[in-house]
């Protein structure tokens, strides 16, 4: 077990557990943590009995939490977790598991997300960014409102990054969007730049929404290519040219 920090340093991440029996595949889904930008990781294990320990000491925003662990498996430290006082662990589970009722007793348990080992890295991005996106949603529902929940907010908790309509279909931007994009990251994105008072960069975006610069990168290319958003050079001393990029929309 390897407890990294105890104490989260910036309240805008996302406190987060890795609990896998393989410590490469940790590891690398450490550095994906990493990478996006918008997660902390706070503790890894590599048993069931240990990151059990550090989810009821550290009590994290969210595990990543493989099913075939040794002693306890993932399973039991799912219902073990729904089980501590305090607010519940969003939990994602990324196994190879595949059995029916692994894969129903993992529902059962209220996983965010179950990922069947391999996949790709873009499929890892898509589900990190649209955790961070319901997150967004209910902070950005607190912040506005304290009232109860209208039905189309209560689906999209209940099924985050899976209610976007489809590529064919226009949003309330009345753009269509290409696959992979969501309506809720572009309306984000787009609120971004309008408040911006000078051209921003992909990762001025990315830090401000809590999303990994290549998402948002994806995102305000889309915005560009539908002639709602411009695109100026800023050369630095060395390297390759940054973009930046405004709202010219009106």
């Amino acid at each position: 077990m390897t407890l990294i920090r105890t104490d989260p340093v910036c309240t805008a991440l996302i406190r987060t557990v890795v609990i896998d029996d393989d410590r490469a595949v940790a590891g690398i889904h450490t550095g994906f943590l990493l990478a996006h930008g918008g997660f902390e990781i706070v503790g890894v294990a590599y048993t069931g009995t240990d990151g059990l320990d550090l989810i009821t000491r550290l009590k994290p925003d969210l595990v990543l939490l493989d099913i075939h662990l040794p002693g306890m498996s993932g399973i039991e430290v799912l219902r073990a977790a729904r089980n501590l006082p305090g607010d519940p662990v969003d939990i994602i589970a990324i196994t190879a598991a595949r059995e029916l009722d692994t894969v129903r007793a993992a529902m059962a348990g209220g996983v965010m997300h179950y990922l069947v080992k391999p996949f790709t890295s873009t499929v890892l991005l898509e589900r990190l960014d649209q955790y961070v996106q319901h997150r967004l949603d209910l902070h950005e529902h607190a912040a506005v409102t304290a009232s109860m929940l209208d039905q189309a907010r209560i689906d999209r908790m209940l099924q985050p990054g899976t209610v976007a309509p489809p590529a064919s279909a226009p949003g309330p931007t009345g753009l269509a969007l290409s696959k992979g994009l969501s309506e809720v990251t572009l309306d984000a994105v787009v609120a971004t730049l309008k408040r911006a008072t000078v051209s921003i960069s992909a990762s001025d975006v990315a830090q401000n929404l809590g999303l990994a610069r290549v998402s948002a990168r994806r995102y305000l290319e889309f915005l560009v290519a539908a002639e709602r958003a411009g695109i100026t050079q800023k050369y630095g001393h060395a390297g390759r040219p940054e973009k930046l990029y405004h709202w010219t929309a009106g």
